[in-house]
């Protein structure tokens, strides 16, 4: 890894505390879209939901695109999803960001072509990440005090990859082998992120504690939830649970250790996902909140109770301690 601190603490927008001290941050994912995509209904919603919340950061987490009758199979394709989503954060000068899911390219446009087109938007902060690990867009952004000398703030956007049949091809083994569920929560074929990733994350972790002197609190973010969000939902009544569960968690499939990771380093207070469309709920489980964004489709599920955003709110004079709810695109539309 030949990333410096330097280039870790470099964005090509600034992410600064507001001088009254606090910082807002505004997630959603799964909109699916693609030719035909109701680009309208959902561009409307983003604005009613940056105008009702005002956010510092914008974060999509995955499946963006497709899959099914509405997808995207051309660069054009993609161009054409992205301008509809990205325009009220692009016209107030909101920097926003993406991680991939595992459908965003089903349909012949790999992500790692995709990316450069996020990345052509103004004010879009993904990174690509490097490319000696696994996935595309791994990266970490610092959000710094309001005079810009000290980072007191982070969020990790990681790649959660696919499914398990992508997992044997990328290292070898026979298609027909044989896997479980990490959880007996969990369910589908589901990959995540793989050792690399957790690796670059732990060096990368202690590269920017020891450069600033101090750990960084942070939010983590990436599409298919953990083996441990599956797990909280067997403890309900002992991990804080908050908001709807309305179908099984599609976790990762093989437990790469990250959350154990973050717990061990310390520094990651939250750790939020997209994926399923009907599940809307968080949980505290060691020291770490667990739990989704908001839903944001119009033809892949259209449950009005969950369609919306999860808001974050940090201060700056304790930003270890994140705020999270939910905003729905009816209350925001109102």
């Amino acid at each position: 890894m030949n990333t410096t601190a330097k280039d870790l603490l470099t964005t090509k927008l600034p992410l600064r505390f507001r001088p009254d001290g606090n910082f807002r941050i505004m997630m959603f994912s799964d909109i699916h879209g693609g030719r035909g995509f109701a680009a309208n209904e959902t561009h409307d919603a983003i604005e009613a939901l940056i105008a009702k919340a005002n956010p510092d950061l914008v974060l999509i987490a995955g499946d963006i695109c497709g899959p099914g009758y509405i997808h995207a199979e051309t660069v054009d394709d993609v161009r054409f999803v992205l301008d509809a989503i990205s325009e009220p954060m692009e016209r107030r000068g909101i920097p926003w960001a993406h991680v991939f899911g595992n459908h965003d390219d089903n349909y012949g446009v790999p992500n790692a072509v995709q990316q450069p087109i996020y990345e052509s938007y103004p004010h879009c902060v993904s990174k690509a990440g490097p490319d000696d690990i696994d996935g595309v867009g791994n990266y970490f952004l610092p959000v710094f005090d309001a005079d810009g000398a000290d980072v007191l703030f982070g969020v990790w956007g990681l790649d959660s990859n696919h499914s398990m049949p992508e997992f044997f091809e990328d290292y070898g083994l026979p298609a027909d082998t044989r896997y479980y569920q990490a959880s007996q929560a969990s369910s589908g074929d589901y990959d995540g992120p793989r050792t690399s990733q957790v690796f670059w994350y732990w060096q990368t972790s202690q590269m920017l504690e020891n450069h600033l002197g101090h750990k960084v609190p942070s939010l983590m973010y990436m599409h298919i939830p953990t083996p441990e969000h599956a797990l909280v939902t067997i403890h309900k009544n002992k991990v804080n649970f908050k908001g709807y569960q309305l179908e099984d968690v599609a976790s990762h499939t093989l437990n790469s250790g990250l959350f154990s990771a973050c717990v061990q380093r310390g520094d990651v207070k939250a750790i939020f996902c997209g994926h399923e469309h009907e599940n809307q709920f968080s949980a505290n489980y060691m020291g770490i909140m667990l739990g989704y964004d908001g839903f944001l489709s119009y033809h892949a599920c259209h449950n009005e109770d969950i369609r919306g955003c999860r808001l974050f709110d940090i201060s700056a004079d304790n930003p270890a301690d994140i705020q999270s709810s939910i905003l729905l695109v009816r209350d925001a539309q109102k």
